[in-house]
């Protein structure tokens, strides 16, 4: 051991006394202090503006101590890619071009001793050289406040691992060569072929998990965003091991002969044996993960968690099926397979190894990819996917044609676009991608697919028709399809987990299965049996919505009135000034944003913002009583003052301005109530209803509920749909320097320490020479 240092000792002197060494310690301090004093200066002037500007400034958004350096963490990656090549190509080659190997050779030092010595003294210089990156992490903990410090500490793992696996590389290279330049060279081309290695044999399944394992992207990123896995710790231990192996076998093979054809069985072991421990070592249920952030943000939310506790451990087949004519195919494409798996169902998997994932290509053209046709006249389908496949660089042989792909998957009630097929003993659901970026699905809607596999039910909300009500089947800009039945919504109920459905009350009961009945602004009376028939449904304990609308208040008065609500006549009218308003923004009560866990709620209840808010136009005021033991709350409110007033007259916005009337009707009041919830207990259990008066704010003119969204659907779901996650709000939002110390902190790391490096390496250099 003691021999082993001394020649760890002896490569860090040589490193020392060398000019390029110290060159590149100049050059990647002043590289360092730009990168990551120039986002703290910046971000340091935009708080102090801000808070000169905005006494109630709220700080930065994302939090400071995984987002500041984000940029920087990459930029320094790419920096040690080029200087560790500059470092090793001399360690052995130089030994090589000069003869005292064989003096190595010759001397009680062993291979063994030899390699792990020189890789040690290796070891140590890049903890020098990654010790400016250590003093700004450490200005970077110091200048913000409430910092997460374990993402720096990660971070700071993650390139030392790195720049250890680049120098095994490096030392390996350096051994076959007398020529330095020619070292560095080809030790540059293995950390290219290690960083595209993942785009070979993507056909093979075993070849495909092999290259990715030995590719080098990405591996440090999960460090620095604050996720450990054993997975990528191995794959850089491996990886040492691999490279400090062959290096060993190369420098034995030239002290004393071994045939070559045994020589390269004996790397191609290696080779084998570290290939099979990464393969293994990166299978689902065998990786360990540790999330160091504080709010887990590379974790699924503990809600998706007991999603997941509801499986028995049987698994769980997903089918990707991926068109040719889709403009996403790129995401599913073979040679993307891996990204696929592993950048997004790594981490369901991680809690639910029992995943078997398949894949099927095809080509098929439908309304939704028509387009792709046009620039192709007078070609066939088979033609045009012949060379759509060419363009993907993709086997045309693994597409199958749109009448095989029909007999696997029914295309009747979904576009031919990317999505995929959940299957859990032999039950199955559809796990739809979206349009916007990164097209994969959220977790709220992986919980929503998942639920239908494990429940024995799914609740369904039904809608009645026959009186030209807001239908959940349209997308017009009144109706509700957005927020119920579009495919293509992230908000859409059917992609959270709920069946959606239409019911006519002329010619159907209500269902008993009906989770929630909903009346959705009908423009024309029910008649006496239809309304018997809701209120059947309620006096049965049924959960009910209805959504009422200036103008049409005799339509559900008559039903809402036996249940102590009345829609008043009338609509709410706000005069400012010389312009008059009928668009309202309804503010949630106490009780309204206790309804569920949007994300607007959520942040109410840890002190950020006001809470849940509708978007209404023309809204009616409801008047409430509480009989047959309903509790009533007002759940959206409209807070009163001079300049608002509910108006009797008939008001045309681009006519004659409004005035208050009380002649007339026009009321004044402290506050509007436009929602009110009911609740009662019936036959054991607890009844909830919801009447609003406004439809309006839930249509797609009114962004399906701004803030609201599904509120109101999840409440009389009793908040078991849709599955929401956790709102994490960061603590690290600030930074505790200004602009000054910011300015001061520049000079010091860009121009102060580099000068005081240069000086010391030029004082121990012109030493060196004098002696």
């Amino acid at each position: 051991m003691r021999v082993l240092f001394k020649i760890a000792w002896a490569e860090l002197r040589t490193l020392f006394y060398s000019p390029i060494a110290w060159v590149i310690l100049v050059v990647f301090f002043i590289i360092s202090g730009v990168l990551f004093v120039e986002p703290l200066v910046e971000h340091s002037r935009i708080q102090e503006i801000s808070q000169s500007n905005n006494p109630n400034y709220e700080g930065f958004k994302d939090g400071y101590s995984a987002s500041l350096f984000a940029e920087t963490f990459s930029a320094i990656l790419f920096y040690l890619y080029l200087f560790i090549p500059l470092l090793t190509m001399g360690v052995f080659s130089r030994e090589i071009n000069n003869g005292s190997i064989r003096l190595l050779y010759s001397s009680p030092v062993s291979v063994r001793e030899l390699v792990f010595g020189k890789y040690l003294g290796l070891l140590l210089f890049n903890l020098v050289l990654l010790s400016g990156v250590a003093i700004l992490l450490i200005t970077g903990m110091l200048s913000i406040r409430e910092v997460e410090y374990k993402i720096y500490l990660a971070a700071f793992l993650g390139l030392f691992l790195l720049s250890a696996t680049y120098s095994a590389i490096g030392l390996f290279i350096s051994c076959l060569t007398g020529y330095q330049l020619l070292a560095g060279l080809a030790t540059m081309m293995v950390f290219v072929l290690l960083g595209f290695i993942g785009n070979f044999w993507q056909g093979y399944d075993f070849f495909r998990d092999i290259s990715y394992f030995l590719s080098l992207p990405n591996r440090v990123d999960r460090m620095i965003n604050g996720l450990i896995t054993s997975r990528d710790l191995l794959y850089y231990l491996l990886i040492i091991a691999m490279f400090l192996s062959f290096t060993l076998l190369k420098l034995k093979s030239t002290q004393a002969y071994i045939p070559r054809s045994r020589l390269i069985i004996r790397y191609a072991l290696i080779f084998l044996l570290i290939s099979c421990l990464g393969y293994f070592s990166s299978r689902p249920g065998y990786i360990a993960y540790l999330d160091v952030t504080n709010n887990k943000i590379n974790t699924i939310d503990s809600t998706v968690q007991e999603v997941f506790k509801e499986f028995d451990g049987s698994p769980i087949t997903v089918t990707l099926y991926a068109n040719l004519f889709d403009g996403r195919f790129a995401l599913a494409a073979p040679k993307n397979r891996n990204h696929y798996v592993w950048d997004f169902w790594e981490k369901y998997r991680r809690f639910y190894p029992a995943m078997k994932m398949k894949y099927e290509y095809y080509y098929k053209i439908d309304p939704y990819n028509q387009y792709t046709v046009a620039s192709y006249a007078g070609k066939t389908i088979h033609e045009i996917a012949s060379l759509t496949a060419k363009t993907y660089e993709t086997d045309f042989s693994l597409f199958k044609k749109p009448e095989q792909i029909d007999s696997l998957f029914d295309f009747t009630h979904e576009p031919a676009l990317l999505l995929m097929e959940l299957e859990y003993k032999g039950k199955k659901s559809v796990l739809r991608t979206f349009e916007v970026k990164p097209h994969w699905p959220p977790d709220r809607v992986v919980a929503g697919s998942l639920r239908r596999l494990v429940r024995d039910s799914t609740p369904a909300l039904l809608f009645t028709t026959g009186h030209y009500e807001r239908s959940p089947n349209k997308f017009g800009e009144r109706e509700f399809g957005g927020h119920t039945n579009e495919t293509f919504s992230l908000q859409a109920l059917t992609n959270l987990g709920v069946d959606i459905d239409t019911v006519s009350l002329r010619h159907q009961e209500v269902p008993l299965s009906t989770a929630a009945l909903v009346v959705a602004d009908p423009r024309s009376m029910l008649d006496t049996t239809e309304q018997q028939k809701i209120l059947d449904f309620i006096n049965d304990g049924g959960n009910a919505l209805f959504y009422g609308e200036y103008g049409k208040e005799a339509m559900l008065n008559p039903i809402l009135d036996k249940i102590g609500i009345r829609l008043e006549r009338g609509t709410l009218f706000d005069r400012n000034g010389e312009n008059s308003y009928i668009d309202f923004t309804a503010a949630t009560t106490a009780a309204g944003n206790k309804l569920a866990r949007e994300e607007a709620i959520q942040s109410y209840w840890l002190g950020k913002g006001k809470g849940a808010d509708a978007y209404m136009t023309r809204p009616v005021t409801l008047k409430y009583m509480e009989r047959d033991g309903f509790s009533v709350k007002p759940i959206l409110v409209v807070k009163g003052n001079k300049d608002t007033w509910i108006e009797q007259g008939h008001y045309v916005p681009d006519s004659a301005m409004a005035s208050f009337s009380a002649e007339q009707g026009d009321t004044r009041k402290d506050e509007y109530v436009l929602a009110v919830q009911l609740t009662r207990t019936i036959k054991g259990k607890e009844q909830r209803i919801i009447v609003a008066g406004d439809a309006d704010h839930m249509s797609r003119f009114r962004q399906n509920g701004v803030s609201v969204f599904n509120a109101c659907y999840s409440w009389l779901l009793y908040n078991d749909y849709p599955v929401y996650q956790t709102v994490r709000i960061p603590q690290d939002i600030f930074l505790s320097i200004g602009r000054k110390t910011g300015k001061m902190l520049y000079t010091l790391y860009v121009y102060i320490l580099p000068a005081l490096v240069l000086t010391v390496g030029m004082i121990l250099l012109i030493r060196r020479n004098r002696n």
